[in-house]
């Protein structure tokens, strides 16, 4: 079912008219001997006369899909015209993903803790203590609807006529060739051509159970609020040797 919506989404969305262009300008990228840093420069532009708005997080970029429903831009990562896992090959820091060594056989349960929310908030940026008070507030509906509208409302971008934003998102490549996802296996091979591609997905209507009436209200009063599935160049990202 989840892929029948998306094929229903993406059918819909690439009929609308292109407004806007994503385009990735340029990757720079920086060796050392244990990671490599790519730099990926970014633009969004308003393709029409009109000022435009939509629902995006443009300087949020998530490897992979962030899912249907998500405001952040997506990237893939393709190897000639195989498509590899851009998450599990490109993190947003150089810092290991694998828990501490002697994680494991730390005894003290206290102490285990400490080291495993620290390792969240400075690998994968994420604070644990956050967002289980979160969790015990998204209890109440009300609550979370209203945070929901909140952060859709915040994301809301706009464009002037024929305006271009720049944009920049840094990753970090850990030089680990082979990777497995599930069953799936992938290997980076060292002199193939490797290429990075975004895309955007802007909702409109379909956010309307996430959104307060007085706010989905005002979204559909909104003049050149727009949606589409916006896909840019493939540029090339260097895994060679």
């Amino acid at each position: 079912m989840k892929y029948l919506f998306l094929l229903f989404i993406s059918t819909t969305l690439l009929a609308q008219s292109p407004n806007i262009k994503i385009e990735i300008d340029s990757i720079k990228t920086i060796d050392s001997a244990s990671f490599r840093k790519f730099t990926i420069q970014y633009s969004i532009r308003n393709l029409s006369n009109n000022t435009i708005s939509f629902f995006l997080n443009p300087e949020r970029v998530q490897p992979g899909s962030g899912g249907s429903m998500d405001t952040s831009v997506s990237m893939s990562l393709f190897q000639e015209k195989e498509e590899l896992p851009a998450h599990r090959i490109l993190a947003y820091t150089w810092k290991s993903r694998e828990l501490p060594a002697g994680f494991e056989s730390i005894k003290d349960e206290k102490i285990k803790n400490e080291v495993l929310k620290k390792y969240l908030k400075e690998v994968l940026d994420f604070d644990i203590d956050s967002e289980s008070e979160e969790i015990k507030k998204n209890s109440d509906s009300t609550y979370r609807l209203t945070k929901s509208s909140e952060r859709l409302m915040k994301s809301i971008m706009k464009l002037n006529p024929f305006e271009a934003k720049h944009y920049s998102k840094t990753f970090y490549w850990d030089k680990k060739r082979y990777h497995k996802v599930d069953e799936m296996e992938y290997y980076i091979d060292e002199k193939s051509n490797c290429f990075l591609q975004l895309f955007i997905v802007l909702l409109k209507e379909e956010y309307k159970e996430k959104l307060l009436a007085s706010d989905y209200t005002n979204l559909m009063n909104t003049p050149n609020f727009i949606k589409g599935w916006f896909v840019s160049n493939k540029e090339e990202i260097n895994f060679k040797e």
